[in-house]
């Protein structure tokens, strides 16, 4: 027990896994500049790693001084900590709360002393009480945009500290000025304790980020770039467990497959740039038009595609008629000065309640043979499957 409360040997291991962690806090910066909250916490590492390094090697300065020095650097690491998790939650960081937290709590600090650890300590731990209970805040249910288990995770390690800190300055209150063998090794386990939970925060920030990267990378990995829309390979994955899951429970459901009308002349004559605008602008008006259980995907080129469960034909062509009125509004603009375009689909449908489709490929090729079946009959309209071919050409009145 007494090497493990020992001081110095306490202070070097904690500061040299302190030193370790913020190189790697620094790595994962240099590795992903975007994530600015990684130099906050690079900050803070630094901050409680040379308070740390500054108690252990001598610097010049009489002790009173030196201990005021070292103590505010490791009072930094709490709030430069809580302005990560802020930065961390899509909020400003408030840089100068933290300036006013810290300047506060060491004015106590110095106020109370060098002959009354007691409120010294006090001091110490009420501003990070405060740091971590607004760190607590920003990571309680309803309050943070983070999300995943490692929002829990810090979550939990923030309300242990506060915790602590808290009996620190019960404890504080209860010892007065001078503190003996009992209350020293009190203090020296709750900072070891500190030191951990401080580590323990860093780690799971990481885990914060590291979830925020792999989730950025499946999206990209299952969504078009350009329209963030559902790319082929994902939509087939889903659409694949919508027809599962409709033939067992013996359901309809409706695949609408839509053409931009005379898309390669918009490009040819108005460049790739306003193409890619129509094909945006028509991505966003069916995420509009689709209801909470569709599936809406870009199936290649100027080619989407829109899975309807629970749909026989009659409501996949009020669905569809509803797609042709909202395209019909849409005026991209190819450029400031020239007149807004309008825009037109033809759209295939094909739905089970018509024929009990064997598979998604043979769902596909009814409503495959009914979008060209469109294009055949003059555009700008929907055929349904099973020989219903309604509507004739939408009007533009």
């Amino acid at each position: 027990m007494q090497s493990i409360l020992d001081f110095q040997a306490t202070v070097l291991s904690t500061t040299g896994y302190g030193l370790v962690l913020t190189a790697v806090i620094t790595m994962f910066w240099l590795r992903n500049r975007d994530e600015r909250a990684f130099l906050y916490f690079c900050a803070a590492g630094v901050c409680v790693s040379l308070g740390g390094v500054f108690s252990l090697l001598p610097i010049g300065l009489p002790p009173w001084p030196q201990l005021v020095f070292n103590n505010l650097l490791w009072m930094l690491f709490h709030p430069i900590a809580l302005c990560g998790i802020r930065h961390l939650n899509g909020k400003r960081p408030r840089v100068w709360q933290s300036l006013l937290l810290t300047a506060a709590g060491m004015s106590a600090y110095i106020l109370a002393g060098p002959a009354d650890m007691g409120r010294r300590t006090a001091a110490v731990c009420l501003v990070y009480l405060i740091a971590w209970l607004l760190a607590a805040r920003e990571l309680w249910p309803g309050h943070s945009r983070i999300g995943g288990a490692g929002r829990k995770m810090a979550l939990t390690v923030c309300l242990l500290y506060a915790l602590l800190a808290l009996a620190r300055i019960v404890h504080a209150g209860w010892t007065g000025e001078v503190y003996d063998a009992d209350a020293m090794r009190f203090t020296m386990l709750s900072s070891l304790g500190m030191h951990w939970l401080s580590f323990s925060f860093i780690l799971c920030a990481l885990y914060i980020c590291y979830e925020r990267a792999l989730e950025r990378t499946q999206h990209q990995a299952s969504h078009d770039g350009l329209t963030n829309l559902l790319n082929q390979r994902r939509f087939r994955e889903l659409a694949e467990a919508a027809c599962r899951r409709a033939w067992r429970e013996r359901k309809p459901l409706a695949l609408l497959l839509l053409d931009v009308d005379h898309f390669k002349s918009i490009n040819d004559r108005y460049g790739h740039q306003c193409g890619d605008l129509v094909l945006q602008q028509l991505a966003a008006c069916l995420r509009a038009e689709a209801g909470r259980d569709d599936i809406v995907g870009r199936y290649g080129g100027e080619e989407f595609v829109m899975l309807l469960p629970r749909t026989g034909l009659e409501d996949a062509h009020a669905a569809a008629q509803r797609i042709l009125r909202a395209v019909d509004a849409l005026r991209p603009q190819p450029a400031a000065a020239a007149p807004p375009l309008r825009v037109s689909v033809s759209i295939g449908v094909a739905s089970t309640s018509q024929q009990p489709y064997d598979g998604l490929s043979s769902l596909f090729r009814a409503a495959d043979g009914q979008l060209y079946r469109a294009k055949r009959n003059g555009r700008n309209r929907i055929e349904l499957a099973e020989g219903q071919y309604a509507v004739g050409n939408f009007s533009r009145a």
